[in-house]
Protein backbone atom coordinates (compact mmCIF):
# COMPACT_ATOMS: atom_id res chain seq x y z
CA UNK A 1 0.00 0.00 0.00
CA UNK A 2 1.19 3.66 -0.90
CA UNK A 3 -0.52 6.96 -0.20
CA UNK A 4 -1.85 6.79 -3.60
CA UNK A 5 -3.42 3.37 -3.17
CA UNK A 6 -6.44 2.52 -1.81
CA UNK A 7 -6.37 1.83 1.64
CA UNK A 8 -5.82 -1.97 2.40
CA UNK A 9 -8.46 -4.44 3.70
CA UNK A 10 -6.15 -4.67 6.69
CA UNK A 11 -6.13 -0.99 7.54
CA UNK A 12 -9.56 -0.35 8.12
CA UNK A 13 -10.40 -4.13 9.30
CA UNK A 14 -13.23 -4.61 6.84
CA UNK A 15 -14.24 -8.54 7.47
CA UNK A 16 -16.33 -10.37 5.05
CA UNK A 17 -19.05 -12.00 6.98
CA UNK A 18 -22.13 -14.17 6.07
CA UNK A 19 -25.06 -14.32 8.53
CA UNK A 20 -26.52 -17.01 6.77
CA UNK A 21 -27.43 -14.73 3.79
CA UNK A 22 -25.78 -13.24 1.35
CA UNK A 23 -22.26 -12.40 2.52
CA UNK A 24 -21.87 -8.59 3.97
CA UNK A 25 -18.66 -6.40 3.95
CA UNK A 26 -18.75 -4.29 7.09
CA UNK A 27 -15.96 -2.45 8.61
CA UNK A 28 -14.96 -4.37 12.07
CA UNK A 29 -14.59 -1.33 15.15
CA UNK A 30 -12.50 -3.02 18.14
CA UNK A 31 -13.36 -1.57 21.27
CA UNK A 32 -11.24 -2.38 24.30
CA UNK A 33 -11.42 -4.66 27.02
CA UNK A 34 -10.98 -4.41 30.32
CA UNK A 35 -9.53 -7.22 32.90
CA UNK A 36 -10.72 -6.34 36.24
CA UNK A 37 -9.68 -8.08 39.50
CA UNK A 38 -12.23 -8.89 41.98
CA UNK A 39 -11.94 -8.67 46.07
CA UNK A 40 -13.71 -10.70 48.62
CA UNK A 41 -15.63 -9.25 51.63
CA UNK A 42 -15.23 -11.49 54.67
CA UNK A 43 -15.06 -10.89 58.57
CA UNK A 44 -15.62 -7.76 58.15
CA UNK A 45 -12.90 -6.67 55.82
CA UNK A 46 -12.06 -7.11 52.45
CA UNK A 47 -9.24 -9.66 51.28
CA UNK A 48 -7.86 -9.85 47.60
CA UNK A 49 -9.18 -13.19 45.40
CA UNK A 50 -6.19 -15.25 45.86
CA UNK A 51 -5.34 -16.08 42.38
CA UNK A 52 -6.55 -19.62 40.67
CA UNK A 53 -4.20 -22.49 40.61
CA UNK A 54 -2.22 -23.11 37.35
CA UNK A 55 -3.05 -25.69 35.08
CA UNK A 56 -0.33 -27.85 34.73
CA UNK A 57 1.15 -28.17 31.17
CA UNK A 58 1.49 -31.58 30.48
CA UNK A 59 4.98 -33.28 29.81
CA UNK A 60 4.16 -34.62 26.43
CA UNK A 61 3.42 -31.15 25.15
CA UNK A 62 6.98 -30.02 25.43
CA UNK A 63 8.85 -30.87 22.33
CA UNK A 64 12.21 -29.36 22.94
CA UNK A 65 10.82 -26.40 20.59
CA UNK A 66 11.27 -22.50 21.82
CA UNK A 67 7.51 -22.34 21.15
CA UNK A 68 6.17 -25.59 22.55
CA UNK A 69 3.48 -25.07 25.21
CA UNK A 70 5.49 -24.94 28.30
CA UNK A 71 8.52 -22.80 26.55
CA UNK A 72 5.01 -20.07 26.06
CA UNK A 73 4.00 -20.66 29.23
CA UNK A 74 6.68 -19.78 30.84
CA UNK A 75 7.27 -16.41 29.03
CA UNK A 76 3.93 -15.66 28.04
CA UNK A 77 2.10 -13.49 30.73
CA UNK A 78 -0.74 -11.56 29.92
CA UNK A 79 -0.12 -7.88 29.85
CA UNK A 80 0.47 -6.07 33.00
CA UNK A 81 -1.31 -2.65 34.16
CA UNK A 82 0.51 0.00 32.15
CA UNK A 83 2.25 -1.91 29.45
CA UNK A 84 3.05 -0.30 26.79
CA UNK A 85 1.56 -0.12 23.00
CA UNK A 86 2.97 0.33 19.93
CA UNK A 87 0.80 3.20 17.68
CA UNK A 88 0.28 3.72 14.56
CA UNK A 89 2.49 7.12 14.88
CA UNK A 90 5.74 5.32 16.04
CA UNK A 91 6.27 5.14 12.06
CA UNK A 92 5.97 7.07 8.76
CA UNK A 93 5.93 6.09 5.32
CA UNK A 94 9.08 5.86 2.82
CA UNK A 95 11.56 4.60 5.27
CA UNK A 96 14.78 4.15 3.21
CA UNK A 97 16.05 0.53 3.99
CA UNK A 98 19.09 2.01 6.28
CA UNK A 99 15.98 3.75 8.33
CA UNK A 100 13.83 0.71 8.46
CA UNK A 101 16.36 -1.70 9.75
CA UNK A 102 17.07 1.25 12.53
CA UNK A 103 14.37 1.49 13.66
CA UNK A 104 13.35 -2.06 13.83
CA UNK A 105 15.79 -2.11 16.09
CA UNK A 106 14.64 0.51 18.23
CA UNK A 107 11.07 -0.96 18.72
CA UNK A 108 12.73 -4.33 19.38
CA UNK A 109 14.34 -2.70 22.29
CA UNK A 110 11.90 -0.91 23.27
CA UNK A 111 8.85 -1.71 26.04
CA UNK A 112 6.01 -1.28 23.56
CA UNK A 113 4.23 -4.31 22.26
CA UNK A 114 1.20 -4.90 20.26
CA UNK A 115 -2.42 -4.23 21.51
CA UNK A 116 -4.35 -7.08 22.89
CA UNK A 117 -1.42 -9.66 22.29
CA UNK A 118 -1.92 -13.33 22.79
CA UNK A 119 -1.27 -14.23 26.03
CA UNK A 120 -1.07 -17.78 28.35
CA UNK A 121 -3.92 -18.31 30.34
CA UNK A 122 -2.19 -20.25 33.33
CA UNK A 123 -5.31 -20.85 34.67
CA UNK A 124 -6.78 -23.03 32.11
CA UNK A 125 -3.28 -23.88 30.52
CA UNK A 126 -3.81 -22.44 27.26
CA UNK A 127 -2.80 -20.05 24.80
CA UNK A 128 -4.83 -17.31 23.96
CA UNK A 129 -6.25 -14.45 21.42
CA UNK A 130 -7.97 -11.92 22.43
CA UNK A 131 -11.15 -10.99 20.51
CA UNK A 132 -14.30 -8.77 20.88
CA UNK A 133 -16.76 -10.33 23.46
CA UNK A 134 -20.07 -10.00 21.12
CA UNK A 135 -18.25 -11.64 18.25
CA UNK A 136 -17.08 -14.80 20.96
CA UNK A 137 -14.22 -13.23 23.48
CA UNK A 138 -10.90 -14.66 23.74
CA UNK A 139 -9.82 -17.81 22.05
CA UNK A 140 -7.23 -20.43 22.24
CA UNK A 141 -5.21 -20.82 19.33
CA UNK A 142 -2.45 -23.70 19.32
CA UNK A 143 1.34 -23.86 19.13
CA UNK A 144 1.31 -25.15 15.55
CA UNK A 145 -0.34 -22.16 14.26
CA UNK A 146 2.82 -20.20 16.28
CA UNK A 147 5.00 -22.87 14.82
CA UNK A 148 4.14 -21.96 11.25
CA UNK A 149 4.15 -17.92 11.75
CA UNK A 150 7.37 -18.53 12.85
CA UNK A 151 8.65 -20.97 9.85
CA UNK A 152 7.20 -17.92 7.92
CA UNK A 153 9.36 -15.27 9.49
CA UNK A 154 12.38 -17.35 9.14
CA UNK A 155 11.79 -18.29 5.59
CA UNK A 156 11.57 -15.14 4.78
CA UNK A 157 14.31 -14.03 6.10
CA UNK A 158 16.40 -17.41 4.74
CA UNK A 159 15.16 -16.07 1.68
CA UNK A 160 16.09 -11.87 2.23
CA UNK A 161 12.17 -11.39 1.74
CA UNK A 162 12.47 -9.05 4.63
CA UNK A 163 14.65 -6.97 6.45
CA UNK A 164 12.28 -6.75 9.94
CA UNK A 165 9.52 -8.29 11.85
CA UNK A 166 7.25 -5.07 12.52
CA UNK A 167 4.88 -2.94 10.46
CA UNK A 168 6.96 -0.78 8.36
CA UNK A 169 8.23 -4.46 6.83
CA UNK A 170 6.58 -7.64 7.74
CA UNK A 171 3.95 -6.80 10.37
CA UNK A 172 0.95 -7.72 9.02
CA UNK A 173 -1.06 -10.43 7.72
CA UNK A 174 -4.73 -11.75 5.37
CA UNK A 175 -5.70 -15.04 5.36
CA UNK A 176 -6.17 -17.30 1.89
CA UNK A 177 -8.93 -19.89 1.86
CA UNK A 178 -9.54 -21.93 -1.16
CA UNK A 179 -12.70 -20.78 -2.86
CA UNK A 180 -14.07 -24.61 -2.53
CA UNK A 181 -13.57 -24.80 1.52
CA UNK A 182 -14.40 -21.43 1.75
CA UNK A 183 -17.56 -21.98 0.60
CA UNK A 184 -18.42 -25.31 2.31
CA UNK A 185 -16.87 -24.23 5.90
CA UNK A 186 -15.84 -20.96 6.28
CA UNK A 187 -18.62 -18.95 4.57
CA UNK A 188 -21.09 -19.42 7.13
CA UNK A 189 -20.01 -18.43 10.15
CA UNK A 190 -22.51 -15.30 11.93
CA UNK A 191 -21.19 -12.50 13.62
CA UNK A 192 -21.40 -13.97 17.31
CA UNK A 193 -18.92 -16.57 16.28
CA UNK A 194 -16.20 -14.79 14.88
CA UNK A 195 -13.92 -16.32 17.49
CA UNK A 196 -14.42 -19.83 16.54
CA UNK A 197 -14.03 -18.71 12.93
CA UNK A 198 -10.73 -17.68 13.54
CA UNK A 199 -10.00 -20.75 15.87
CA UNK A 200 -11.12 -22.59 13.08
CA UNK A 201 -8.84 -20.79 10.16
CA UNK A 202 -5.53 -20.93 12.22
CA UNK A 203 -5.79 -24.79 13.00
CA UNK A 204 -6.76 -25.50 9.48
CA UNK A 205 -2.74 -26.05 7.04
CA UNK A 206 -5.27 -25.86 3.93
CA UNK A 207 -5.60 -22.15 4.36
CA UNK A 208 -2.25 -19.45 3.88
CA UNK A 209 -1.21 -16.97 5.75
CA UNK A 210 -0.44 -13.63 3.04
CA UNK A 211 2.06 -10.78 4.40
CA UNK A 212 2.20 -7.59 2.55
CA UNK A 213 5.86 -6.85 3.24
CA UNK A 214 7.72 -3.61 2.64
CA UNK A 215 4.95 -1.62 3.68
CA UNK A 216 6.54 1.29 4.75
CA UNK A 217 9.85 1.09 2.25
CA UNK A 218 10.49 3.92 0.00
CA UNK A 219 10.33 1.53 -3.67
CA UNK A 220 9.04 4.49 -5.87
CA UNK A 221 10.52 7.55 -6.97
CA UNK A 222 8.23 9.60 -9.03
CA UNK A 223 6.45 6.64 -10.20
CA UNK A 224 9.67 4.79 -10.81
CA UNK A 225 11.77 2.32 -8.92
CA UNK A 226 14.42 3.79 -7.05
CA UNK A 227 17.86 2.77 -8.66
CA UNK A 228 19.27 0.50 -5.07
CA UNK A 229 18.95 -3.56 -6.06
CA UNK A 230 18.26 -4.89 -2.87
CA UNK A 231 15.21 -2.33 -2.52
CA UNK A 232 14.20 -3.33 -5.96
CA UNK A 233 14.25 -6.98 -5.03
CA UNK A 234 12.06 -6.25 -2.02
CA UNK A 235 9.83 -4.55 -4.58
CA UNK A 236 9.47 -7.76 -6.51
CA UNK A 237 9.02 -9.98 -3.52
CA UNK A 238 6.59 -8.01 -1.01
CA UNK A 239 3.52 -9.78 -1.62
CA UNK A 240 4.39 -13.40 -0.01
CA UNK A 241 2.46 -16.27 1.26
CA UNK A 242 2.55 -19.80 3.32
CA UNK A 243 0.78 -22.65 4.51
CA UNK A 244 -0.57 -23.38 8.12
CA UNK A 245 2.19 -25.72 8.85
CA UNK A 246 5.50 -26.07 10.91
CA UNK A 247 7.50 -26.94 7.51
CA UNK A 248 5.85 -24.59 5.31
CA UNK A 249 7.35 -23.01 2.18
CA UNK A 250 7.07 -19.20 0.91
CA UNK A 251 5.30 -18.29 -2.47
CA UNK A 252 5.80 -15.16 -4.19
CA UNK A 253 2.98 -13.22 -5.62
CA UNK A 254 3.47 -9.95 -7.95
CA UNK A 255 0.93 -7.22 -9.56
CA UNK A 256 1.89 -5.91 -12.28
CA UNK A 257 -0.68 -3.85 -12.57
CA UNK A 258 0.26 -1.99 -9.59
CA UNK A 259 3.28 0.52 -9.11
CA UNK A 260 4.14 -0.81 -5.25
CA UNK A 261 3.13 -4.00 -6.86
CA UNK A 262 0.27 -4.84 -4.44
CA UNK A 263 -1.47 -7.86 -4.00
CA UNK A 264 -5.20 -7.97 -3.08
CA UNK A 265 -6.35 -11.10 -4.85
CA UNK A 266 -5.09 -14.60 -5.33
CA UNK A 267 -6.65 -17.04 -8.26
CA UNK A 268 -8.37 -19.88 -6.54
CA UNK A 269 -8.95 -18.23 -2.95
CA UNK A 270 -10.86 -16.27 -0.90
CA UNK A 271 -9.26 -13.20 0.15
CA UNK A 272 -9.89 -12.67 4.08
CA UNK A 273 -8.63 -9.41 4.93
CA UNK A 274 -8.55 -9.09 8.33
CA UNK A 275 -5.89 -11.09 9.74
CA UNK A 276 -3.23 -10.62 12.64
CA UNK A 277 -0.77 -8.36 13.50
CA UNK A 278 3.30 -9.33 14.07
CA UNK A 279 5.54 -7.20 15.81
CA UNK A 280 9.63 -8.23 16.91
CA UNK A 281 10.23 -7.21 20.51
CA UNK A 282 12.48 -8.18 22.92
CA UNK A 283 9.70 -9.90 25.79
CA UNK A 284 7.76 -11.10 23.11
CA UNK A 285 5.79 -14.23 23.40
CA UNK A 286 6.97 -16.42 20.78
CA UNK A 287 10.35 -17.38 19.03
CA UNK A 288 12.07 -17.13 15.97
CA UNK A 289 15.65 -17.91 14.60
CA UNK A 290 17.73 -15.69 12.54
CA UNK A 291 21.35 -16.09 12.12
CA UNK A 292 22.51 -18.86 14.50
CA UNK A 293 19.99 -16.66 17.10
CA UNK A 294 16.60 -16.25 18.64
CA UNK A 295 14.48 -13.27 18.46
CA UNK A 296 11.37 -13.09 20.41
CA UNK A 297 7.79 -11.33 18.70
CA UNK A 298 4.30 -11.31 19.62
CA UNK A 299 0.59 -11.73 17.55
CA UNK A 300 -2.42 -9.66 17.79
CA UNK A 301 -5.62 -9.91 15.72
CA UNK A 302 -6.00 -6.10 16.10
CA UNK A 303 -4.31 -3.35 13.87
CA UNK A 304 -2.57 -0.66 15.82
CA UNK A 305 -4.18 1.85 17.38
CA UNK A 306 -4.32 5.58 16.96
CA UNK A 307 -2.59 7.92 19.46
CA UNK A 308 -4.43 11.42 19.26
CA UNK A 309 -1.12 12.86 21.02
CA UNK A 310 0.72 12.17 17.69
CA UNK A 311 0.79 11.78 13.65
CA UNK A 312 0.30 8.21 12.57
CA UNK A 313 0.54 5.87 9.57
CA UNK A 314 -2.23 6.19 8.27
CA UNK A 315 -2.62 10.50 8.48
CA UNK A 316 -1.39 11.66 5.25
Amino acid sequence: MRRGEALENGRRRVYTITMRIPLFLFSLALPGAAFAAGALEQLGGTAAVPPPAAAAVPASADDGSPNSAPAIAARCAPPAAGEEKIFQSDFRWDYSLPELKARSEEMYASPKRLDRRAYWDAAGGRLMLPHDADRGGDFEIGTGFVKAVARHIERAFELDYIDAVFFPDMGHSHILVPDKLWAEKYSDYPVDRMSDLYRDMFSDPRLKIFYHTAEQLKTLENGQLVADERVRFRHKTRNISGPITADAGLTVHQNPESAANTVHAVPGHHWWGAGFNLSAQKDGCFVYRKGGREYRFDISLYDLPYNSGGGGAWDY
